[in-house]
């Protein structure tokens, strides 16, 4: 064979997406090794550290990767679908994610009627609830998508994942100094030379005052007749920024 003609990017894989290795905070978990335990759809993943940091709260990292789990188990726009009990997502990306955090032990059930996102913590065996306040859509021009919600202690967070480079020019200044960013964008690039497909994780918290303001204009920006859609984008600019970077993904789009 001489040559192969393709009408677009992407038409040469299978677009089965599989969630291989992952960061939180300064360590990066994921060995390549073949997995010896079942997997959760669209996850191939292995390493015995994760379980270990996530049970030992005397861990270094058992923070920074709680912090992560439930970051994957909250920032998506999965719905379930309640007659066949399975994830609907928007694209394999997401739903990747999400079942990589029910795999480490932390499922989203769904929402209740008060809009609380429901995640199991196996660990615990008890179900936590953030409310969903916001959603900031992702599309091709933005790169990244974020959820505000509530998390149990009533502190508004919002969680932004994305492209490296769309979030670290959003970082605050002491994430752009510290560690976990040094850490992971070395991470990141070990992961890209395997040829996996990488996202940042950040997030920060937001006082009620400043939310307020925010979500008013949020909420005009979505009554505008013309251009609404650059009107909302704009608005969520405004929230987007002086985040805090907590890892890292790592996702195989497998040939």
């Amino acid at each position: 064979m001489e040559y192969v003609f393709s009408d677009k990017t992407g038409t040469l894989t299978c677009n089965v997406m599989e969630f291989k290795k992952f960061s939180a905070g300064t360590k990066s978990y994921g060995t390549g090794q073949k997995p010896t335990a079942p997997q959760e759809s669209n996850v191939c993943f292995h390493d015995p550290a994760v379980l270990q940091d996530l049970k030992d709260a005397r861990s270094a990292s058992h923070e920074a990767l709680h912090r992560v789990m439930i970051f994957l188990a909250c920032c998506h726009t999965i719905v379930i679908d309640e007659r066949k009990g399975t994830y609907n997502a928007a694209s394999p990306d997401e739903l990747a994610l999400v079942n990589a955090a029910k795999q480490f032990g932390y499922e989203f059930k769904g929402t209740d009627d008060a809009a609380n996102l429901l995640i199991y913590d196996k660990i615990e065996d008890k179900t936590l609830k953030y409310r969903l306040m916001n959603i900031c859509e992702f599309n091709s021009t933005r790169k990244r998508m974020s959820v505000i919600v509530k998390d149990p202690q009533g502190r508004l967070i919002l969680m932004c994942k994305g492209a490296d480079s769309v979030i670290l020019e959003r970082l605050s200044q002491a994430s752009r100094e510290g560690e976990v960013l040094s850490k992971t964008q070395e991470y990141v690039d070990l992961y890209a030379e395997e040829g996996l497909r990488t996202l940042f994780l950040a997030e920060k918290i937001i006082d009620e005052a400043t939310y307020e303001e925010w979500n008013a204009e949020a909420e005009a920006a979505k009554l505008e007749i013309h251009n609404r859609d650059e009107a909302v984008a704009a608005v969520d600019e405004k929230i987007e920024t002086d985040l805090e970077l907590i890892g890292s993904t790592a996702i195989e789009d497998r040939l």
